[in-house]
């Protein structure tokens, strides 16, 4: 039985004006770190710009990164890597709420930290931060379930910042208004050889960064929860389309995503550990790198000196044997000169049994 390779890469800061043209010195870096993994069958990328959304309607970024970049051997012992499909949902980030989420009054002008705050998820811009998963294989489009639009004040037991006192709370109004997703959730069907696997793919809000830390923790709590949930089939979701309840419990996933919370962390409550890694549907993998080992962090998939060392996950459901992982993170001198130009994350991932 053929074994499945999926990976999740958070590329720093990869914008329209990088991608959409060949020769940006990171973007190449990134892409030789993706050809050094085992050839993805479906990867994930973090922090992609949805030009489409900023009024760039020729080429998206999601196809201009492959064409340029992903396609092209970057090192004359590498071969290039190509997908069938990619699908890029529409995200929160930098999409005004109307609100004056900040508390510092409503910011209207794009671009400035004003505007950011007082998004449904804080980016300068639409489209900023957004992301595009790729296959091998084709995608569902009409199974697509996308989260975008759900309401955090719809999720039970929510943690809500209420508190007047507080840097960044919610009113009684914007309760009612306000979104969970930071980005996205989004249960894309890819059609495997072997059936139907679902892709759950999300970027919760870096709990601690924007001054809005008071929001962001407990946004990004709850939003991990709203996955565990999710693939436990939970009745409450709705998608974007109005339609109601969790994946079926028969169904197979991978949850895929920089989650920006690490097991144990206290900020988020543990979440990760809590509602994914512990959750029943879970398997819950523990990719490791040899340049982690030797700095006493094996399972780092970020720069140690900025946020969680452990950040990004690929979790497949109990369905699937996990026959191996890691985290591209290597230990030779030239290469993790690669992987740190590349952006601050590591890609992660893992081989299953495609059963």
């Amino acid at each position: 039985m053929e074994d499945y390779v999926f990976a999740q890469y958070n590329v720093e800061r990869l914008t329209t004006e990088k991608v959409q043209r060949e020769g940006t010195d990171q973007l190449e870096a990134a892409a030789e770190m993706v050809q050094r993994l085992p050839t993805p069958d479906v990867l994930l990328v973090n922090e992609m710009d949805d030009n489409f959304v900023q009024g760039w309607e020729r080429t998206h970024n999601a196809a201009a990164f492959l064409e340029n970049y992903l396609r092209t051997p970057q090192a004359p012992d590498l071969q290039g890597v190509d997908f069938e499909t990619w699908f890029a949902p529409r995200c929160n980030t930098g999409i005004p709420s109307g609100m004056d989420v900040g508390k510092d009054g409503l910011g209207v002008e794009p671009g400035t930290d004003a505007y950011a705050r007082d998004c449904f998820s804080y980016a300068p811009y639409p489209g900023r931060y957004a992301m595009a998963l790729y296959s091998r294989f084709p995608i569902d489009a009409d199974g697509v379930r996308t989260f975008r639009e759900f309401r955090w004040t719809d999720l039970p037991r929510h943690r809500i910042p209420t508190d007047s006192d507080g840097d960044v709370y919610l009113t009684a109004d914007e309760r009612e208004r306000f979104r969970l997703p930071a980005k996205t959730v989004a249960d894309v069907p890819i059609e495997f050889p072997t059936g139907t696997v679902h892709a759950v793919v999300a970027h919760p809000s870096p709990p601690l960064a924007d001054g809005m830390e008071t929001l962001n923790a407990p946004r990004c709590h709850d939003e991990i929860r709203f996955i565990g949930d999710y693939v436990t089939d939970a009745d409450y979701p709705y998608d974007d389309d109005g339609r109601e309840g969790g994946l079926a419990t028969d169904e197979r996933f991978v949850v895929l995503g920089d989650m920006n919370a690490e097991p144990g962390g206290t900020v988020t409550d543990d979440a990760i550990t809590r509602y994914l890694l512990d959750n029943p549907r879970v398997t819950a993998t523990n990719p490791s790198s040899p340049e982690g080992r030797e700095r006493g962090t094996a399972r780092a998939t970020g720069v140690l000196s900025r946020g969680p060392t452990r950040a990004d996950y690929v979790l497949p459901s109990t369905e699937f044997a996990v026959r191996s992982s890691g985290v591209g993170w290597p230990t030779d001198e030239n290469r993790r000169a690669v992987a740190e130009r590349a952006s601050d994350h590591f890609p992660v991932w893992v081989v299953v049994d495609g059963g």
